[in-house]
């Protein structure tokens, strides 16, 4: 009697522990700044606030993080819109469950001698990889611009900080960076900005936080757990751009000091993290109609079958209003 009671005690412990455990997969290799709320959150020890431990494993890719979460190694993946519908169309059955980071946060660097998105025809390209926001971007800015995106010579080079790398050492002609990167090609008298993405494309979904329905059944309370600590995270750095500049150089050490710097005090004037994490349907439609357009998905999805708002309403509740 003894013993089973003991072993029950040992499977139930376990089982507790499982249930509040969330492992999160991360699209971008090292995570640049727009992907940084997860460790805001556990730097300030906002899950274990909320009795959830949580394990953030960063992936060379949107594909790559997808699939981690459909072999069940991740509960929770970021990543950009596309890959997620791809899979879904493909019998894949995942929701969103929120979004921190919706709004984009690129800019389109390229050599001098390029002047706009449509010079891009028989250039390369870097992205992150195929499917990927930062192959989506430069695409439809390409083709917003008059171009044939059929003829951008599309190569995989890595996340911002790889492709900053490569723009600087003149391996690849263009790419899309988020602001912290792009501050430092400025420095470069052969590279330029030539398009913004954020006024291009502003309903354009950057990313998105999905879970499989089997998860979010499994572990409803520790995904609500996950999305009110991020959320509070993502608070806290707006907040407090110095004190999560000390967080993001650990994560970021490569990067200089000054560039972290002015990327997180520019997402604090601009309130850049989606502090409700809401997402919202005008940029859901928008987002499928583009991808639709450029047959990077078959058919529009709808909005209410597959966004889960109620995540969000409840961590709102429990938040509060947000104060800057």
């Amino acid at each position: 009697m003894r013993f089973a009671l003991t072993l029950f005690f040992l499977i139930s412990g376990a089982a507790f522990g499982q249930a509040n455990r969330i492992v999160a997969a991360i699209g971008t290799a090292p995570p640049d700044l727009t992907l940084q709320t997860y460790h805001f959150a556990e730097a300030n020890g906002f899950y274990k606030a909320e009795g959830i431990e949580v394990k953030l494993d960063a992936y060379n890719g949107d594909a790559t993080a997808m699939r981690a979460l459909t072999a069940g190694e991740a509960d929770i993946a970021a990543l950009g819109l596309a890959i997620p519908l791809k899979a879904i169309e493909a019998g894949a059955r995942v929701k969103v469950v929120f979004a921190s980071s919706p709004k984009m946060d690129y800019l389109l660097v390229a050599q001098k001698g390029i002047n706009s998105a449509k010079d891009l025809v028989g250039k390369n390209v870097g992205i992150s990889g195929p499917g990927a926001v930062s192959y989506q971007v430069p695409l439809l800015m390409v083709k917003a611009a008059g171009g044939d995106p059929a003829k951008v010579n599309f190569v995989a080079v890595g996340g911002s900080a790889a492709r900053t790398l490569a723009l600087i050492a003149k391996k690849i002609d263009a790419g899309v960076l988020n602001t912290s990167f792009a501050s430092r090609t400025a420095k470069y008298d052969h590279l330029h900005s030539i398009g913004d993405a954020a006024q291009d494309l502003p309903d354009f979904i950057y990313v998105v936080e999905i879970a499989t329905e089997r998860t979010i059944q499994q572990k409803r309370a520790a995904i609500q757990a996950f999305v009110t600590a991020t959320l509070r995270g993502a608070r806290w750095a707006m907040q407090n751009p110095e004190a999560a500049m000390l967080i993001s150089q650990k994560i970021l050490p490569d990067v200089a000091k000054d560039e972290i710097a002015a990327g997180l005090r520019h997402f604090s004037q601009t309130q850049y993290y989606n502090v409700d994490g809401l997402l919202r349907k005008q940029a859901w439609d928008f987002t499928l109609d583009e991808l639709v357009k450029g047959g990077e998905i078959k058919q529009r999805l709808n909005y209410s079958d597959y966004v889960m708002p109620e995540f969000s309403q409840a961590a709102v509740k429990k938040l509060g209003p947000y104060q800057r």
